[in-house]
Formats: structure tokens, sequence, C-alpha cells
């Protein structure tokens, strides 16, 4: 016999009507910032409010600067002589003092020309030592790096129904027994940038060749050579498409692309209410048209499982074919029952075929 189902243990407590909101004009991002616990965000209320906000369309990167508190726990030392390598980085690079994939892993590239002198070990050692004295002067004037930088690339999903393997997200407002869904046009994983680490070394580099330079102890320089140019046509349609060539022109539309500054507006303000329940709403629900699915259960079932294998698993149950022409499930049953009592054995391609888990767990317990 049949074992007793068992009661149901997860009954449906709720259902709700889902509409999705059409496309916006503006672009919606999800960032993630992995390295920030989900109770503290990065909001005015936990007193981590994101101050600058930057991106760079094209190339794909996003950077946001958060202030950090110079009462407790700062070294105010390291702030002063960090804060003095990232000016440095924005008179000699770029104003946006970025370094790494967001800024092309390019070196500096302008002169300093007439943007000031770079003042030695010994009289930035001064320097700090007197802001030290007046720190509270040296943080208004912008003399301390006093701001923790958090940047990422984005990761774009316009692509996901071309068939790549990349994720679709929708974010999700309830209104009372309404689901409101709007699609993420691209995640960001927000990491902290350590730019100052690389101002500093830069900046270490161009002192020790400006004292090389006043010394005489620089190389001489090279030995004039005859230059020989060469170009080599690409023929094949495979080379442009190496991921040498494709990163290399990404690191360059990056160098080459400058930050746009974005306005940030925090979540307990009255700008983000409103936006809120202006884009994430679908408004006119009465004429929202209706989705249709174009798979049947089956065909939904393939769809989402893992691949098949042949062999692999048992065959579909299909209906047999008689002469007279479809029989359904009823039918097969009895056609199955009276080929059995004439004492003739079916095939065993059929018997699979036919009997389903439920009846071959009832043979299993009867025979046992």
């Amino acid at each position: 016999m049949a074992p007793a189902k068992a009661p149901e243990d997860d009954p449906i407590t709720a259902s709700y009507d889902v509409y999705l909101t059409p496309s916006q004009q503006e672009q919606l991002y999800l960032l993630q910032y992995l390295n920030r616990s989900r109770d503290r965000p990065y909001s005015q209320h936990y007193g981590a409010r994101p101050t600058d906000l930057r991106i760079k369309p094209k190339s794909g990167y996003l950077e946001l600067e958060v202030s950090l508190s110079t009462e407790l726990n700062f070294n105010k030392y390291q702030g002063l002589k960090w804060g003095d390598a990232l000016q440095t980085a924005r008179t000699i690079q770029n104003e946006g003092a970025t370094y790494g994939p967001a800024a092309g892993l390019g070196a500096p590239r302008r002169g300093l020309g007439s943007r000031g002198p770079l003042k030695d070990k010994a009289d930035r050692e001064l320097q700090i030592s007197n802001d030290l004295t007046e720190f509270k002067r040296a943080e208004e004037e912008g003399k301390v790096m006093h701001k923790q930088t958090l940047g990422g690339q984005i990761m774009r999903h316009e692509d996901a129904a071309a068939g790549q393997a990349l994720p679709v997200y929708y974010l999700g407002a309830f209104q009372g027994d309404q689901l409101h869904l709007s699609r993420v046009d691209g995640t960001i994983q927000m990491r902290p940038q350590f730019h100052h680490i690389d101002a500093e070394e830069h900046r270490n580099r161009l002192v020790t060749k400006k004292a090389l330079d006043a010394e005489g102890d620089a190389r001489p320089p090279p030995a004039a050579r005859g230059l020989q140019q060469s170009y080599k046509p690409e023929t094949e349609d495979k080379d442009k498409d190496a991921p040498e060539r494709k990163m290399r022109k990404a690191l360059q539309d990056a160098e080459e692309e400058i930050w746009v500054p974005l306005d940030y507006v925090d979540e307990a303000e009255d700008t983000a209410y409103d936006a809120f329940n202006e884009k994430m709403f679908l408004h006119n629900v009465d004429n929202a048209p209706k989705l249709k699915s174009t798979m049947d259960e089956e065909q939904l079932l393939d769809a989402v499982s893992g691949p098949s294998y042949e062999g692999s698993g048992r065959k579909k149950r299909r209906p047999r074919k008689r002469r007279g022409g479809q029989v359904g499930d009823e039918g097969l049953e009895e056609e199955e029952e009276a080929v059995v009592a004439a004492g003739e054995a079916l095939p065993a391609e059929e018997v699979i075929g036919a009997v389903d888990d439920e009846d071959a767990m009832d043979g299993v317990v009867a025979t046992a």
C-alpha cells in the first residue's frame, strides 16, 4: 500500500500581485560593500555619510569618499603625510588623484612646470611638524587625508539576455498586496582604494629623481641608435578579440576618460523618499499588460533544471498510440493491465516509460 502523505507543513500565508516597473532613463546600480557589516551602513545616521561621488560611465568605474573622524583613533602624522602626497598627485597626475585600473595603471604624465616646487624630505618633515601644532587649521585647509575612498568596476547586466552567464537582479518594493520589481542595470563591489599609498610612492620617485638631477649624478643619455619602423597588418580577426588587446583598450579608455562628479543623497533625506516613491512603483496598475508565458510546465522545468545527459535518467513518460488515435494516461493503464492479464510481457523501455516513481515505490513496498 502507498505510504500516507505527510500533512502540509509549509502553508501559503500571503500572496501578492507582481508588477514590473518600466525601464528607468537613469541607470540603477546595486552597490555591495563587502568590507562593511550589514548593521552599520554608510549613512548619516551612523556617522559615515559619503561626501564625494564620481563615475567614469564609458570605462565603467565608480568611486565615493567617506569622511573619517579625526578626533578618535586617528594618526594625525600619517594623515598629514598622505594628505601631502595626494595634493602632489592632484598637481602632477590628475585632479582626482586616482591610481590603479580606474586611472589606466598609468604613471604621472605631466610635469610640475609652474605649479610650484616639490619639497624635499627635510622641508616636508618641517612642514608636517608645523601643521601638527595647528592640526585644526591644517584640516580646514585640506592638508589632511580625512576621507576613505571606496571604488569598484561596474558589472553591467544588459548582455545577460544574449546567452552569457550574467546575474539578473531586481529591486522589490512592497505596496500593500503588490510587489513592484525594478531591474538593476549593474552591480558594483565597492572595496577600499589605496590611492594615498600609490601617491606616496610616486612622490618619493620624483623626489629621488630631482635630487639626482640636482647633484649631476643622473645617468648619461643613451647613445643614438637607428630606428627602423615596421607595420604589421592585422589580417586575422582573432587578433582583434585577443584578451591582451581588450585589456589594453580598456585601460587606455580608463586613462583618457575624466571623472564625472555626481550628487550623493542620503537615505534619510526627503529627496531620497521622493525618488523612491516616483521611480520604484508602477502607478497605473489597472492598465498594466499581463505577462504570458511561452512555455508549458515541462519546458519550464527543462529550462531551470541542470544539464541532462543521455542514459543518465529515466525516460519521460509518454502516451502510446493505437490505430484508433491518441491514448491518454487512463487508456494507457487499461491497455497495460490487459496485456499483463493475457500473459504478455511488456518491453523494458515501455515499462520504464509507463511506471512513475510512486508506482515503483508501491511495488517495492508490496514485494518486501
